[in-house]
């Protein structure tokens, strides 16, 4: 799940092209986009995938302080990550990328602990048959509120259109 089987001088330079694709402006370079998709390994595509997170409460330690008397630490909650039949993970820089047949997803590391998804992540979307880039979309989170509940999902929406080079 950490992308640690990408050869680190390929994922410096999978993270420089990222870089250079999630950056300001309206298009993309379309050769980096070709070299992103033959960097990144590619993992079949399933229909129905599940990603969740556990979260547990860390252990706690109780004691005498010198000079400050009793002392009760706890520890931090810890994390457990559970997935089923989704994409591999590569954790390239600030990035999380999942490689797809036809798409490539990227988000920022620390997107999950943003309340608004919108901005977040983004998807590189190629043909895949040849490879050719065809747009990237970026996310957009919406909320619908009855009362007191509030249901928020997120969707993707054009943001950049390739440009050769």
């Amino acid at each position: 799940m950490s992308g640690l089987d990408l050869d680190p001088a390929l994922r410096l330079q999978a993270h420089a092209l990222l870089d250079r694709l999630v950056g300001e402006g309206s298009t993309f370079s379309s050769g980096d986009a070709r070299r992103l998709i033959a960097l990144v390994p590619m993992t079949r595509a399933s229909r129905l995938s599940f990603v969740g997170t556990l979260t547990g409460r860390g252990g706690r330690l109780r004691g005498d302080a010198a000079g400050v008397g009793p002392v009760d630490l706890e520890g931090e909650a810890r994390d457990k990550r559970l997935s089923w039949k989704a994409p591999k993970l590569y954790r390239i820089g600030g990035y999380e990328v999942t490689h797809a047949p036809g798409e490539i997803g990227i988000s920022l590391l620390w997107h999950e602990t943003r309340i608004d998804q919108s901005g977040q992540s983004c998807v590189l979307v190629y043909d895949a048959i040849t490879g050719e880039p065809r747009e990237m979309l970026i996310a957009r989170e919406r909320s619908l509120g009855l009362f007191f509940i509030r249901l928020s999902y997120v969707s993707y929406i054009p943001w950049k259109t390739p440009v050769a080079g």
